[in-house]
């Protein structure tokens, strides 16, 4: 196997993976586990999502969220769907902007209320004024894989929205399995395809476990040249507006597999596993992380090295 020697880990568990939650968790708390998650060496959170707050009431706190991590050692994301959401991100002090929008109709209709020519060409206003602000900006393009309402999405659809993005000047594009349908044959197809025709271009990887195929999707993403990820710890995460999506693949599962396989990612395990227990206790009911539930059985050092 040809791997890289690093990988770069952005967590979206206080973003992706709360909003999906039964339960609403204090804004006290999401700051705790955003410093406890800072603090194991994890360079990157989607710290909260700037969608309006009818719609994702779990993250209806997002200014006080941002406000009361800003003073971490951490490059600190806000997810973006429009303009109204850029403007109350920034008025918040955030500079990382993760801008969203759906590569099929049927989910961006769902999801925001409008066809995907619509949002991508607000995105691209957005993504431009944020460039002239110095923000930090990354996009999120969902339904990558395959969509709960079109269906198959053919590879020709993201290739020709990803030559959009790239002649906007997006530099660093998210390629969503959004429902968890994706295969490890169908990500290095895609993955080599978009790397190939847009050299330079940061793609980067966020894949739902629902067939359980996240890792090995994973594994295939690296092995096609693919260095980023998207993870969420303890494997929360799922879509209101994707019926049967479950969570995302887990942060400390990914981690785990890296460092086995010699890929480094600077992320301390054991910090990890203590981010599990405060989640498990909180949420009341397991995670759905292999690396948490072996530390159930074993020591923790047992766990976090194979």
């Amino acid at each position: 196997m040809r791997l890289p020697a690093f990988a770069h880990i952005t967590e979206v568990g206080p973003r992706d993976g709360l909003q999906n939650e039964a339960r609403v968790m204090p804004t006290e708390d999401k700051v705790r586990l955003i410093a406890q998650l800072a603090a194991s060496g994890i360079g990157e959170i989607e710290v909260t999502s700037f969608t309006h707050p009818a719609w994702i009431p779990n993250l209806a706190d997002a200014e006080e969220v941002v406000r009361a991590t800003r003073h971490l050692p951490v490059g600190a994301y806000g997810l973006i769907p429009n303009r109204r959401g850029m403007e109350r991100a920034q008025r918040a002090g955030l500079t990382g902007m993760t801008f969203v929008f759906s590569a099929t109709d049927g989910h961006n209709r769902r999801n925001l209320n409008r066809p995907t020519e619509e949002s991508l060409a607000e995105i691209l206003d957005l993504h431009a004024a944020a460039a002239a602000d110095g923000l930090r900006r990354r996009i999120s393009l969902s339904t990558v894989f395959g969509c709960p309402f079109d269906g198959a999405v053919p590879d020709a659809r993201i290739h020709a929205i990803v030559a959009r993005l790239v002649a906007g000047g997006c530099e660093r594009i998210g390629l969503c399995d959004t429902i968890g349908v994706a295969d490890p044959v169908q990500v290095d197809r895609l993955s080599r395809g978009l790397i190939a025709r847009f050299p330079g271009i940061v793609f980067e990887l966020h894949l739902h476990n629902t067939r359980g195929c996240a890792l090995a999707n994973v594994l295939a993403g690296l092995q096609a040249g693919i260095v980023h990820f998207d993870t969420a710890i303890g494997g929360l995460g799922g879509c209101p507006y994707a019926p049967g999506a479950t969570g995302n693949v887990a942060t400390e599962d990914v981690v785990s597999m890296l460092e086995a396989m010699g890929v480094r990612t600077g992320i301390d395990q054991a910090a990890l596993l203590a981010s599990d227990r405060r989640l498990a206790e909180w949420r009341g009911t397991p995670l759905d992380s292999a690396v948490w539930r072996v530390a159930q059985r074993c020591p923790p050092e047992s766990a976090a090295v194979p």
